[in-house]
């Protein structure tokens, strides 16, 4: 049974104040860890919304230059002398799926809300585009004129629409991108800063309480032991204990001249 007994440790005064050091310390260091870990934890939150931020740009630009082509494509249709091919037949169908993923990476509510007006605005640019099937058998100057007074108008909507989504999106990609950094600073330094002045407090403190604390005991514990076990004179002094240490020992000085004293009338 002794087998499982725990040995018990006995700790010096200075073992137990260099622990309780340690202790204190370890706990600055836990509080900066916890520091770094919630720097992390924002830095990836930040992180996440950073990437959606740039595939919302992406796909607003995307989707810029996919209807900037249609709509050159289809004037250049409208604009030849006679059709020969559909408009409709041009018109990309991708829009939905294109645009209900940009709708997925959408974080603000400035974004969301001018997601609405776009697909509104595409909707509307779409419908007049149905219209091109009555031009089919129209004169060039017909379709010309038609394009530029009723099909320009709805696409430059739609258009500026789009640009202001991705505006809205790089606004938010430079903000985030910002707060990171922000967010970098705020979590760190003030751990840093925790850390640095714990430690030299930790420091000091240790020092101070060994020059005038923990010397002066340890000096009258082995002078006490010096004149018990090998008859020395008690002639323990120092500059640097406190006043109740000076005391002390002033006072253990007294009883050992006392105890001498006391033992010399016993010989005789």
């Amino acid at each position: 049974m002794d087998f499982f007994k725990m040995k018990k440790v006995k700790l010096g005064l200075r073992s137990k104040v260099l622990l309780g050091s340690a202790i204190i310390m370890a706990m600055l260091l836990l509080s900066v860890l916890i520091s770094f870990l919630e720097f992390g934890r924002m830095s990836r939150v930040l992180s996440r919304l950073i990437a959606n931020n740039i595939l919302s740009v992406d796909l607003s630009r995307n989707l810029l230059n996919q209807y900037d082509r249609y709509n050159s494509d289809l004037f250049q249709l409208l604009n030849a002398e006679t059709m020969t091919e559909s408009p409709m037949s041009i018109l990309s169908e991708n829009f939905n799926e294109d645009f209900d993923r940009l709708e997925t990476v959408l974080a603000t509510d400035t974004e969301k809300s001018m997601a609405d007006s776009v697909r509104y605005a595409y909707s509307a640019y779409k419908q007049v585009v149905l219209e091109t099937e009555e031009l089919w058998l129209a004169s060039k100057e017909v379709r010309t004129a038609w394009y530029f007074s009723k099909l320009q108008t709805v696409f430059d909507k739609y258009r500026n629409y789009l640009q202001k989504l991705s505006d809205s999106s790089q606004q938010a990609l430079t903000d985030n991108y910002d707060n990171l950094q922000d967010s970098y600073y705020r979590s760190i330094m003030p751990g840093i800063v925790a850390m640095g002045a714990g430690v030299l407090l930790v420091i000091l403190f240790c020092y101070f309480l060994n020059i005038y604390i923990i010397v002066p005991i340890l000096k009258m514990s082995r002078g006490l032991s010096d004149y018990r076990d090998m008859n020395k004179t008690y002639d323990v002094s120092f500059d640097n204990g406190g006043d109740q240490i000076n005391e002390m020992n002033t006072n253990i000085r007294e009883l050992v001249a006392e105890n001498k004293s006391f033992k010399k009338n016993l010989g005789k």
